[in-house]
């Protein structure tokens, strides 16, 4: 079996990654790293994110990867790995922490089906590709991601657009 092939089977575990595990226990410190004037160290990549919950009307503050594509940022996760996303059904105002700065956005999950949500994954896995193969398990080609495996993966996962307002 070649290394391309993987991740190509349909019926891949998504069980959480040790090092996606390791990196969770690790929030505390990479909040306060992106809150603070040495922010520059993670947030290409990561941003602090802000929404008051829907049953609890508690404020939650998680640090979250994501991807800038045009004036939109995406994020993406599993719904099996993380509940954090439930807060957004429907749409909500959110406060992102972005490179140091304090912004308003519109959080709004995308469809599944839609090829926002396909184009956000792909600009997700293309940013970050040993996530994207850890945890959505989409193998490379070319130094691209396999289209097959985009494809395939969008359907099982949470893609999340950011609109800064």
């Amino acid at each position: 079996m070649s290394t391309t092939d993987t991740f190509s089977s349909p019926a891949v575990s998504h069980q959480v990654p040790f090092s996606i595990r390791v990196l969770r226990g690790m929030r505390p410190l990479i909040a306060a790293l992106l809150a603070s004037p040495l922010h520059g160290l993670l947030s290409r990549d990561v941003l602090l994110m802000t929404w008051i919950g829907r049953k609890s009307s508690r404020r939650y503050t998680l640090p979250l990867s994501y991807v800038e594509q045009g004036s939109k940022l995406y994020l993406c996760t599993r719904p099996e790995g993380s509940r954090w996303w439930r807060n957004l059904e429907g749409g909500a105002e959110v406060e992102l922490t972005l490179r140091g700065r304090r912004v308003s956005a519109a959080a709004t999950i995308l469809d599944a089906d839609s090829p926002e949500a396909l184009e956000g994954l792909r600009a997700f896995v293309s940013r970050n590709p040993r996530t994207g193969e850890m945890l959505y398990h989409v193998a490379r080609e070319g130094g691209a991601p396999r289209e097959s495996d985009v494809r395939r993966e969008v359907a099982s996962s949470i893609v999340v657009r950011l609109v800064r307002t």
